[in-house]
C-alpha cells in the first residue's frame, strides 16, 4: 500500500494556537481598558479629596476672619488663606464674598455659585470662569448683627492644574503596572499553550512519519485529556481502514490464488484446440475449453460476491425492506432449470406470506438474492439425481419478544458431518471426496451476508437424519 495524502491547498486552515491567541489579547485589552477607566476616575477623585482639604482650610479660615460692625462687613484676608500662591504652583485662586442674593462685597465678580448651601458647610463644585475650569468651594456665613440680617457667600476657587497633573501621574502608574502585569501575563499564557500543544504538534508529527500502510492505533497516553477523544476517533477510523485494507489484501491474494490454476487451464486448453486441424477433434477440446471458461466466471463471481458481502468493506448501502418470501419463490423459479438437469425435485414449503404472513426483512436485495441463489446452487450440486431439495421461509418470535425471518434449505444429499460444519464456512474448504467442481466460496459468501445482516446460520441434520438443513435467521422489519 502506497499512497500519500497531501493537504488541500484550497482549504483555509484555522489555527487554534493563534486563535486562542487572540482571543486572550482582546480580552486582556478589554479588561485593561475598563480598568482603565475606573482608574483615571479613583485617581481624579483621590485628587478631589487632597486638594479639597486644603480649599476647605482657606475657604474656612477666610470665613472665620468675616464680621460685621454696626456699619459695614470687614472682610480680613488671613495670609494662610493665600498658601495656594506659592512659588512653583501652576494654578490661580479665585475668591469672592458676598450677600446672599447677589449683592458682591469683595474679590472677583461672576464666580460660578453653588447649587445649595447651609450655614458653615463647605460645599464644592467645578464650574467655569472666564473660559478656565475651576474646582470652586463655597460657605454660608450668618453674620448675626440685625444690621445685616443677610448671611455672606464666600467663594473660593483654584484652576484644576495641579490637580490633573496629580491625576495623570497617579493614572499613567497605575495603568503602566497594569499593562505590565498584562504582558506577562499574556507571556505565561502564550508560553503555556505552546507548552499545552507540544503532544499535539508530536501527534501531528507521529502521524505524517508514520509509513503508509501503517495503521496501528496511536497511544493517547501523552495528549491532554480534551484531545484524548479525538486520538481515540483517529483509532477506529484506522481500524475502520484497517479492516477495509485487509478485506482488499485477501481479495488480491485470492483472485491471484484460485484464478491462476484455470487460466492456466484455459490457456492450455486454447493451445491444444488450436493444434487441431478437424472439427472432430476440435470439437471436445472447445466443449472442454467452455466448461474451464464457465469455472472461471462461477469462481470469478464468487470471489466478487464475496468481497462485496464483506461488512468491512463498507458496499452495503443504505437497507431496504426485502420480501424473503417472495425472493426464495423467485429463486426457486430461477434454478428449476438446474434441478432438472440432476432430476431433483426442488420445491418450497410452508413459505410465509401466503396467508397474509409477511417475511419482510431490512438489508440488500442484491445480497439477500446472492444468499438464497448459493443456498439453493448448492445443495443441488450436492444432492444426487433424483434427489429432493425444500426451500421454507418462516416467522418466529423468540423468548425476549424480538421478531425473526428464518429461510431454510433442506436437501438429502450425503450431508455434512458434524465435526466439519464450522470448517465448511472458511473459504475454499472443501469436504473430502466432494465434487470439486465447486470453488468452496459458497458458504463463505452466505455467512459474510447473513452477519452483514445482523444475523445468525446453523447447520443441522435434514429430514429423517438424512442429508443437511441450512437455517438461516434475519431479524424481521
Amino acid at each position: 500500500m502506497s499512497a500519500s495524502y497531501d493537504e488541500p491547498a484550497t482549504l483555509p486552515r484555522k489555527s487554534l494556537k493563534r486563535g486562542l491567541v487572540v482571543w486572550l489579547v482582546g480580552v486582556l485589552s478589554a479588561l485593561l481598558l475598563v480598568d482603565a477607566w475606573y482608574s483615571y476616575r479613583d485617581a481624579l477623585a483621590a485628587a478631589n479629596q487632597a486638594y479639597d482639604r486644603s480649599l476647605s482650610a482657606s475657604l474656612k479660615g477666610i470665613a472665620e476672619r468675616i464680621y460685621a460692625t454696626e456699619s459695614e462687613v470687614v472682610v480680613d484676608i488671613p495670609y494662610s488663606a493665600l498658601e495656594l500662591f506659592e512659588a512653583g504652583s501652576s494654578d490661580r485662586v479665585f475668591y469672592g464674598v458676598s450677600y446672599e442674593g447677589g449683592e458682591q462685597i469683595t474679590g472677583y465678580e461672576g464666580l460660578p455659585m453653588p447649587p445649595a448651601l447651609q450655614p458653615n458647610v463647605a460645599v464644592f463644585y467645578d464650574g467655569v470662569y472666564n473660559g478656565q475650569a475651576l474646582r470652586l468651594g463655597a460657605m454660608l456665613k450668618p453674620l448675626y448683627r440685625t444690621e445685616f440680617p443677610r448671611p455672606v457667600i464666600v467663594i473660593l476657587g483654584e484652576t484644576t492644574n495641579s490637580r490633573h497633573e496629580v491625576v495623570q501621574s497617579l493614572f499613567f502608574g497605575e495603568i503602566g503596572r497594569k499593562a505590565l502585569l498584562v504582558v506577562v501575563a499574556l507571556g505565561v499564557a502564550l508560553l503555556a499553550t505552546r507548552q499545552a500543544f507540544k503532544p499535539i504538534e508530536r501527534l501531528g508529527g507521529a502521524i505524517r512519519s508514520r509509513p503508509d500502510d501503517d495503521l496501528t492505533p496511536f497511544a493517547a497516553d501523552e495528549v491532554p485529556r480534551e484531545v484524548a477523544p479525538l486520538v481515540h476517533a483517529i483509532n477506529q477510523h484506522m481500524g475502520r481502514i484497517n479492516k477495509m485494507v485487509g478485506a482488499r489484501r485477501r481479495f488480491i491474494a485470492d483472485a491471484a490464488h484460485q484464478l491462476r490454476t484455470p487460466l492456466a487451464v484455459l490457456n492450455t486448453q486454447a493451445e491444444y484446440a488450436l493444434r487441431q486441424h478437424e472439427e472432430i477433434t476440435m470439437r471436445p477440446a472447445v466443449e472442454a475449453f467452455h466448461r474451464s471458461l464457465g469455472g472461471a466466471i462461477r469462481l470469478t463471481n464468487q470471489l466478487l460476491s464475496l468481497s462485496r458481502a464483506e461488512p468491512v468493506n463498507g458496499l452495503v448501502m443504505v437497507p431496504q425492506p426485502v420480501d424473503l418470501a417472495a425472493l426464495a419463490r423467485d429463486m426457486v423459479v430461477d434454478l428449476l432449470p438446474l434441478a432438472g438437469r440432476k432430476h431433483i425435485d426442488l420445491g418450497v414449503d410452508g413459505v410465509a406470506g401466503e396467508g397474509g404472513e409477511t417475511a419482510t426483512v431490512s438489508g440488500q436485495a442484491v445480497l439477500l438474492r446472492e444468499l438464497v441463489a448459493n443456498l439453493i446452487d448448492n445443495a443441488i450440486r450436492y444432492t444426487p439425481e433424483g434427489g429432493l431439495v425444500t426451500v421454507g421461509v418462516a416467522r418466529a418470535v423468540d423468548e425476549t419478544g424480538a421478531a425473526w425471518v428464518i429461510l431454510t434449505v433442506s436437501d438429502n444429499g450425503p450431508g455434512i458431518p458434524p465435526a466439519e460444519r464450522e470448517r465448511v464456512f472458511l473459504r475454499f474448504f472443501r469436504l473430502d471426496g466432494s465434487d470439486h467442481t465447486g470453488s468452496g466460496l459458497g458458504l463463505s459468501i452466505v455467512r459474510e451476508i447473513v452477519l452483514g445482516h445482523g444475523g445468525e446460520i446453523t447447520l443441522d441434520d435434514g429430514p429423517d437424519g438424512r442429508g443437511l438443513r441450512v437455517m438461516v435467521r434475519l431479524p424481521a422489519a
